[in-house]
């Protein structure tokens, strides 16, 4: 998960479009519409002294044949084949658990950072199982923008 993370001084909102699913571009750019579109949602009246010393989530989630992708802790987020992370605010959420399940006859693999089971194994907590989970924090797996959820099968045609 990709992770904006603001020092204590110097915070541009022309970064804001960069991870916030609220902006495409540089203009008309709000603090309010940024904050009342986190997860959780902050209440106004809104201070840029929220951002300070702050992170914020943002990224997508890809299940791959033979699966689906959800969130069940941190959020909610329904079951399905892909999804946007919210932008979730860490001062008000520690943490954010994706849950992958297989469909009979594949089997939960790992999360990866590229498609087909390439680039870099992220979680195998599940490997071998009809379900895998990865938890997100501020901390964790910063620079990956995209997660897949990879699944196996030992059938020859599923």
């Amino acid at each position: 998960m990709a992770v904006a993370s603001y020092g204590t001084t110097n915070i541009a909102f022309s970064s804001f479009d960069t991870w916030s699913n609220q902006f495409a571009s540089d203009s008309n750019i709000s603090l309010n519409t940024l904050m009342d579109n986190l997860e959780p949602a902050d209440g106004a009246p809104h201070q840029v002294s929220e951002i300070r010393s702050n992170a914020f989530l943002y990224g997508s989630v890809v299940a791959e044949t033979g699966g689906t992708v959800q969130i069940t802790s941190g959020y909610t987020q329904a079951s399905a084949a892909s999804f946007t992370l919210a932008n979730v605010n860490f001062a008000s959420i520690a943490s954010v658990t994706i849950q992958a399940d297989a469909t009979y006859p594949y089997t939960f693999h790992s999360f990866r950072t590229a498609t087909g089971g390439g680039g870099s194994s992220l979680s195998t907590t599940g490997t071998g199982t009809t379900t895998g989970t990865i938890t997100l924090n501020s901390g964790n797996h910063t620079g990956v923008s995209t997660f897949y959820a990879y699944f196996t099968t030992t059938h020859v045609s599923p």
